[in-house]
């Protein structure tokens, strides 16, 4: 298997024992890892010898009916610290109209062939869906790529080959799967898998090379300054899908690698930006594969020296009370939440606990929140995504509004408390229109939606 034109796949197939030429022995189902013209690879907890040929049934993404060439197997490896062998086995007998099935299928199958596409047009998702071809979004605008439509099957034998067994379990489980890859040292991917109709399919979000600076994000530079620099503390970065609040994360992350002294930890699903301790020394840990709950690994990491804990969502009670809790005991706690605005976003909190709870998690939340930023992204005049967002900073009136209930007058209070560098979505996208960023309409759309 010299050829370079190889494919990294993940193909069940069938195969039996040649003996007099002839098929012996029952069928064994296999995983092709790796496919080429020349011939295929893959794992087994069976030790082939070298020289053995199969009869195999090839069940190809893309083709109704399985084609069956004969294999030879040409090297045998063993894993360490496992009984399982990497098999590499060369075509013994295939037929042209077989082996033009492969060279097919391998066309079919080549991610990288999407990627590359994907980035000479800057776009910043991609989504795989079976009945449709690869379909970019860019600058807010959905095109298509123009090749034949993703066919049952391809999805799987892409992307599982980035994964471990554990991963493919748990996807093949509970038909959800989120996970990062770098294809290259300048890239690297956000994943989604997921089941639609029975299909599995995938959306694919392009994370940035480089972490850009606040300013560059458009977010109140002195103010996340401010934020960093906390000894203790809990930070929201709030706002919906899709509204920057994990690129903010990282350009908090990367400050304070910069600039600080500080040992930070971030538990992450999954990890998407790589950070190399700088200043500080910076420990990444990944839900699933490093750890098995944003709770457990809060409980856990405080025993571990940190100065800032970075999670990346909190998304129930539990991780919530072990957010706070850290933030109670000397430690500054980052972390984002899904909110339609600042004062929703207590409100969010609150809404994770039973309501018996509600006075203990509004005192304890009240004594040990920071601030808020809720962002929410609105088109500029070149039809380009720019960050608006809304800045709560707490003083005593707003943990007085906490431990009240009073969250109508959390509003007002971030419009009376400029002084403090505090303001509203609404002076935000004045100011984006007095600089001729935004159009006016633009800003009147988000006014009332927000």
């Amino acid at each position: 298997m010299t050829n370079a034109r190889v494919r990294h796949i993940f193909v069940p197939i069938l195969c039996r024992e040649l003996s007099g030429g002839k098929p012996s022995g029952p069928n064994i189902q296999i995983v092709l890892n790796s496919l080429s013209e020349e011939g295929v690879g893959f794992r087994s907890k069976t030790i082939y010898s070298v020289g053995m040929e199969l009869q195999t049934e090839m069940y190809l993404p893309t083709r109704p009916a399985p084609i069956t060439p004969q294999i030879r197997i040409e090297r045998v490896d063993s894993i360490v610290g496992t009984e399982t062998y990497t098999i590499g086995a060369a075509f013994a007998k295939i037929s042209p109209e077989e082996k033009k099935a492969v060279l097919e299928c391998m066309e079919s199958l080549d991610l990288y062939k999407i990627l590359d596409e994907a980035q000479k047009l800057e776009a910043s998702d991609i989504h795989l869906t079976v009945g449709h071809p690869a379909v970019f979004r860019r600058r807010g605008r959905l095109s298509s790529m123009q090749t034949k439509p993703v066919e049952e099957g391809q999805i799987r034998a892409m992307l599982f080959p980035l994964l471990n067994d554990m991963q493919i379990e748990n996807f093949e489980k509970n038909k959800e799967l989120d996970f990062a890859f770098s294809p290259s040292l300048d890239t690297r991917y956000r994943v989604n898998m997921h089941v639609q109709r029975g299909f599995a399919e995938a959306a694919l979000r392009n994370i940035p090379s480089k972490v850009p600076d606040f300013k560059k994000l458009g977010l109140p530079e002195e103010q996340l300054q401010r934020f960093c620099q906390e000894k203790a503390g809990l930070v929201l970065i709030s706002g919906k899908t899709g509204a920057g609040k994990t690129t903010t994360l990282t350009a908090m992350i990367d400050y304070v690698n910069r600039n600080l002294e500080r040992v930070l930890i971030t538990i992450e699903d999954p990890i998407e930006y790589l950070h190399k301790s700088q200043k500080s020394v910076i420990k990444q840990r990944e839900l699933g594969s490093d750890t098995r709950s944003y709770a457990e690994a809060l409980k856990h990491t405080l025993r571990q020296d940190p100065d800032i804990i970075v999670v990346s969502e909190l998304l129930d009670g539990e991780s919530v009370r072990a957010a706070m809790r850290a933030a109670e005991t000397g430690h500054l706690v980052i972390s984002t939440i899904h909110a339609p605005d600042t004062a929703q976003t207590i409100e969010r909190i609150l809404n994770l606990f039973p309501p018996e709870h509600a006075n203990s998690v509004l005192q304890q939340l009240s004594s040990c929140l920071t601030g808020v930023l809720f962002q929410t992204l609105v088109p500029n005049k070149k039809n380009e995504l720019v960050a608006a967002t809304e800045l709560l900073m707490c003083n005593n009136a707003i943990r007085s509004s906490i431990r009240e209930s009073r969250f109508s007058q959390i509003g007002f209070t971030i419009q009376t408390g400029a002084a403090l560098g505090m303001y509203t979505l609404e002076t935000c996208l004045r100011k984006l229109v007095e600089n001729n960023i935004i159009d006016e309409k633009v800003a009147e759309e988000h006014t009332r939606i927000a």
